[in-house]
């Protein structure tokens, strides 16, 4: 009886992931390249609500001065000791926006009236009421 030492597909394996992979490669590259990141800052007010907590953590509330109804959220006392001794109404925040080559938005905020690094449990963004226009557009 005669055997075979390889079949013809043992020796495509390695001729088809090698373009594979270089597609795969290529693709992820021209999303990366597609995707648009800018810091930008916005004027912003505050409040603390001390009864409404995650964990140990108050709630800090900020909104959009020049975009109203829209809204970020932080449960971090380290944030609310820093506003507090700030004792400024308005202060400045800073946002990583990044636009996707698909029209997707995401943001990171990266500093609050100066301090730029806090422990938080939760944090989160949303709108009240139906705002006409976004500071993430």
């Amino acid at each position: 009886m005669i055997r075979k030492t390889g079949s013809s597909q043992e020796k495509m394996k390695p001729v088809l992931l090698f373009p594979s992979f270089m597609l795969l490669l290529i693709s992820s590259a021209a999303c990366s390249v597609l995707e648009q990141t800018k810091t930008q800052e916005f004027r912003m007010t505050w409040k603390i609500d001390p009864n409404d907590k995650n964990g140990e953590n108050s709630l800090v509330e900020l909104s959009f001065v020049d975009f109203p109804g829209h809204f970020i959220g932080e449960y971090s006392n380290q944030l609310a000791d820093h506003l507090k001794k700030e004792a400024k109404e308005e202060v400045p925040a800073t946002f990583e926006i990044t636009r996707g080559a698909f029209g997707n938005v995401s943001y990171s905020v990266r500093e609050i009236a100066g301090l730029k690094q806090w422990k938080a449990s939760f944090s989160y963004g949303g709108t009240s009421g139906s705002p006409e226009r976004s500071p993430f557009e």
